[in-house]
């Protein structure tokens, strides 16, 4: 009797342990319409931006993924879009977001936006250069007049937070912030990492007044620019 009930467990404990991997699997089909944003932001997007179960949701360790948590909704929904329709060209978004986001709806993109935008922000716990940062800082609220660069926080707001579809930059990864600046101007052209890409492959959709900026600034500038910013919360 006792064998008999032990067997009735364990097999009862494996198919409960086959029903949740079913369900995670399922859960990573990217085609699947039925998988809700939260989901997907839970079992797939985590993977480079953020471990679930921890206090990083959003929060990439890997400066190569860029921070999503606290980001504004719309950025996110616009950036997603710009994936899903492969306008996006610069050779990250391709390799990483075209074939994740291809088949996304859009009921899931404003879901997976409005997860991210609500996930709290790990402060930067790093180590920064102080003239470096008050350099940046200076930027960031004066511009550079000069060479006709608007200060940063007329968009971006005081706090870097953002609005709308202009994105948060407080506490986002500094190497992260360097290389967008990059890909704004013609430095990415001739950026180590992409010898082979072409202008237009590098191009970012509704760059509006960031290339302006981008091309105003000098190398050591955007590097203290993004080391600022960094340590925004």
């Amino acid at each position: 009797m006792m064998n008999k009930a032990a067997k009735i467990l364990t097999l009862s404990a494996v198919a409960l342990t086959l029903g949740a991997c079913s369900d995670i699997e399922r859960s990573r089909d990217l085609g699947n319409p039925q998988v809700s944003g939260g989901t997907l932001a839970q079992q797939v997007c985590s993977i480079c931006h953020g471990d679930v179960g921890s206090n990083v949701n959003g929060n990439s360790i890997n400066p190569t993924f860029p921070k999503l948590a606290g980001q504004t909704k719309e950025y996110l929904v616009e950036e997603m879009t710009e994936f899903h329709l492969k306008d996006r060209k610069d050779p990250a978004a391709q390799a990483f977001m075209w074939g994740i986001a291809r088949n996304f709806t859009t009921k899931q993109m404003d879901e997976l936006a409005a997860y991210y935008s609500q996930q709290p922000v790990t402060p930067y716990a790093g180590h920064s250069n102080p003239a470096q940062v008050a350099a940046g800082q200076k930027i960031f609220n004066e511009g550079v007049l000069d060479k006709g660069v608007p200060a940063c926080m007329g968009c971006h707001g005081a706090d870097a937070h953002g609005n709308g579809i202009i994105p948060r930059l407080a506490g986002q990864h500094a190497d992260y912030i360097y290389k967008q600046l990059t890909v704004f101007n013609e430095d990415s052209t001739s950026s180590a990492k992409h010898p082979n890409a072409t202008a237009e492959e590098l191009e970012r959709p509704h760059e509006g007044p960031m290339t302006m900026v981008a091309s105003g600034l000098t190398k050591a500038q955007k590097h203290a620019v993004a080391a600022y910013l960094q340590t925004l919360r």
